[in-house]
Parts: structure tokens; sequence; C-alpha cells
């Protein structure tokens, strides 16, 4: 992975290089405790590292771009479509784009997003599905989940041996696809839809996954306390639900 390779061999040499500075210092100043030394200079390693990683990240964008998508979506139904959520959802200055691997995502990063839609996925979408699924990789550019599973990462990288880190990593991810869920229907008012399109999503190959891509596509299915995704039956469930109590306030409405 590109960003935890970067991160770590920063963190490992950084520490070292502070780690000789501080025992210097150490040598000249014996009120100097361990604690402080070591203290110290993983504080300034933590610190260089997540900069190189940042940086790292914003020159990262158009690459990740060019290699992850295949140009504009030319599909005008679709372009329409999806221009017409983002103006109705209050996301700016992001563009969608036919996706390369997978099935469909979002990326935003230095206030620029896209949003990936693979061909094959929409094919096999209805428009209300298609509406549903563009919802939701909004919801993710607008509830700003980029950023939030970035730091996830970042922190577990830091730590990458601990479990519980990497429990919480994994917590981030299902909480933002649940949470886009329900973003994304407060704007199309189609849980039904959306339910659908998981599943379609979630029956069909993830092609060109990898550990960089972890939790980035839409309709993931997976079960326990390390996977990134939510229940795909629990999480149909709670759709349904929300399917439910429309309904039911409409007829009282």
């Amino acid at each position: 992975m590109v960003f935890s390779s970067l991160f770590s061999w920063s963190f490992l040499g950084t520490s070292l290089l502070m780690c000789l500075a501080m025992l210097d210092q150490y040598r000249q100043n014996w009120s100097l405790t361990i604690r402080e030394v070591a203290g110290g200079a993983l504080i300034v390693a933590l610190t260089f590292s997540t900069a190189m990683t940042l940086i790292g990240r914003r020159h990262f964008f158009s690459k990740a771009l060019a290699e992850m998508t295949s140009g504009p979506l030319t599909r005008s139904g679709i372009t329409s479509l999806f221009y017409s959520l983002c103006n109705r959802m209050g996301v700016r200055q992001v563009s969608i784009q036919e996706a390369a691997l997978g099935t469909a995502f979002s990326v935003s990063l230095n206030g620029r997003g896209f949003v990936a839609l693979s061909p094959s996925l929409a094919s096999s979408l209805s428009l209300d599905e298609t509406e549903a699924v563009l919802a939701h990789e909004l919801s993710h550019i607008k509830n700003g989940d980029s950023r939030a599973k970035g730091v996830a990462r970042l922190v577990r990288l830091a730590f990458r041996f601990d479990p519980v880190l990497r429990l919480a990593e994994a917590a981030v991810h299902r909480e933002r696809e649940l949470w886009a869920d329900r973003v994304a229907i407060e704007f199309t008012r189609k849980p039904l839809a959306l339910a659908s399109a998981l599943v379609k999503a979630s029956s069909r190959p993830k092609l060109g996954s990898t550990a960089l891509t972890a939790g980035l596509f839409v309709g993931g299915s997976g079960r326990g306390v390390f996977s990134f995704y939510p229940d795909l039956e629990r999480r149909v469930d709670i759709l349904l639900a929300l399917a439910r109590k429309m309904e039911f306030a409409s007829v009282f409405a």
C-alpha cells in the first residue's frame, strides 16, 4: 500500500534519527529520563510521518484519478441525474467518472472529489437504483468520509500491531457506510432502491480490489469486527425498516 509504506519508512527513519539525537542530549544532560527521550523521539517521528503522508495524499490525487477511472462518464441520463443530485445535496466541485475497477466509489481530497461508476454495474441498475448509489457515494463526500477513514488508517499504521486500533479502523468504515446510507435516503426517499442496488453490487466481482481500496467500493459485504463493511443482511433490514416507517408516515401525513 502506497501510504502505509510512505508512513512506515518515514516513521522508522525519523524515529532512528531522533533517538540518536536525543540520546546525544541525554549523555550531555543526565536530568533527562529515558521516557522523555523516547517520548520526544516518538512525537517528532509521528508528526513528520503524518505530514509526509498527507503531502503524499495531496499529490496522489491526480495519479489515483487516472489509474482508478477511465475518464468522464458519458451516459447523458446518468450524468444529468448526478448533477441534479449534487445540487440537491449541496455537494460542489465534484465530477462523475467511469470506474476502471470495482463497482462504484468516491474519493475526496484537497477540496475536489469524484464519484466513479462502473459500466457493468450501471447497466444492471434501474434508474432509481442508480440514483440511490450515486446519492450514497455523494453522501461519503458530503460527510467528509475520505478524511475520517484516512485519519483512522494513519492511526492504525502508526501502531500497526495494536489490535484495538485495527478494530477501531474497521468500525469507522462500517459506521460511515451506514451513515452514508441514511444521508442518501434523506435526499432520494428511496430506501428500497438502495437496498436492491446494494444486493446487486455485492454480488458482482470487485475487480482490481487491493489493500489500498479496502472498504472503498459500494455494496461490499462482510461479517465480524474486522470487516470494513456492515453485514449486508443487517444493512438491508435497516433500509427495509426505513421504508416501512416512511410508508407509515405517508399514510398519516
